[in-house]
């Protein structure tokens, strides 16, 4: 090929690509968020979030809301509302509504992950009442997407949510030493702000049960690390309140047999006393408030161990464990024998320094 015809080649993909961007970016609608609930006769409705940016001015949401049978139809069926065509290429954020969760995802979650446009880092979360009223709230300046994309992320890194998005919720999914779980947010009706409200637990798509806020802590010693957190230990013998601040935390998980299925879990958690309702703060105060917090620990997630072997379920992935460690587990088996599961737990705490000046 001589130069010149390379050239007019080079020329004819820089222009033939800068048309393709040029539609993209200024002749669609990019759908930022989208909310999916279950309606009358089996329908799923579908409220999809647009951000309109007009120069000058902070962003809008405009929601645009229709009803199919088949959730691949959903928005298709919106196009018919919007001047430009709608494209998922920018969603940040799928809002299920509690009665879809819990009939189950797997139809609009295959969707999803069908659709190459999509990110594997796709957030999920399952709603309070109907996704739609979660959209439909005002978010001020920053619009729904970014908002409710900010406080999982932000509940994630600095508070007691696990890790979670598409990819590992279809990583959960088809793994048979695993099950996936979801954020639970819902609209507090005296502020009207959205707010995480615990953590829906799910087997086959299909939301079983759930873990309260309070109970975050511990399911996320069990089935994630910590790199910062915060907990409050009551003294049990004197009655004060403890801070502790920045937990860190990691698990170790060792079979100890297959026949009968026993693990030993040991947790480490280290952190430092930001607050404490005493006079002070001694090297005895430290090591009581390690016992406490040691032995609220190791309650509390034995009590969560036993609600997955009710569930069968087995959200933290000892499966997984099993499977990788030994040779003789067959982890076809295992969904019919997590409720004979026994489990050594220990946990290891350690106040690493007090925060609080004396």
């Amino acid at each position: 090929m001589k130069y010149r015809d390379l050239i007019i080649l080079f020329l004819m993909i820089t222009i033939l690509t800068g048309c393709v961007e040029k539609e993209i970016i200024d002749d669609v609608n990019l759908i930022t968020a989208l909310g999916v609930d279950l309606v009358e006769d089996q329908k799923i409705k579908g409220s999809a979030n647009i951000d309109t940016y007009i120069k000058d001015q902070p962003v809008t949401d405009r929601v645009i809301v229709e009803e199919s049978k088949l959730a691949r139809e959903l928005v298709s069926n919106m196009q018919k509302q919007s001047p430009d065509p709608l494209v998922l290429g920018k969603l940040q954020i799928v809002l299920f509504g509690e009665s879809l969760a819990k009939q189950g995802l797997t139809e609009m979650v295959d969707t999803l992950q069908r659709d190459a446009s999509i990110g594997e880092r796709l957030l999920l979360v399952i709603t309070r009442g109907e996704a739609n009223a979660i959209l439909e709230s005002d978010f001020a300046t920053l619009g729904a997407a970014k908002y409710l994309t900010n406080l999982v992320l932000q509940n994630k890194l600095n508070r007691d949510l696990p890790r979670t998005n598409l990819h590992l919720f279809l990583y959960q999914h088809y793994s048979k030493g695993q099950d996936p779980f979801l954020p639970i947010i819902k609209k507090n009706e005296k502020s009207g702000s959205v707010e995480i409200d615990g953590l829906a637990l799910m087997n086959e798509k299909k939301m079983v049960g759930e873990i309260s806020n309070e109970k975050l802590l511990f399911f996320k010693v069990l089935a994630d690390q910590y790199t910062k957190g915060a907990y409050t230990v009551e003294m049990p013998a004197t009655g004060e309140s403890v801070g502790i601040k920045s937990i860190a935390s990691s698990r170790e998980l060792k079979v100890v047999s297959t026949n009968p299925i026993k693990v030993k879990i040991k947790v480490h958690i280290e952190g430092y006393i930001n607050e404490f309702t005493g006079k002070k703060i001694t090297p005895e105060v430290t090591g009581e408030v390690e016992k406490a917090f040691k032995e609220i620990v190791e309650k509390e997630s034995l009590a969560l161990i036993e609600k997955f072997k009710e569930l069968k379920i087995d959200p933290i992935g000892i499966g997984d464990d099993l499977r990788s460690q030994s040779r003789a587990f067959l982890i076809d088996e295992w969904r019919d024998r997590i409720p004979e599961l026994e489990v050594d737990l220990e946990a290891d705490v350690v106040i690493t320094e007090s925060g609080v000046i004396d």
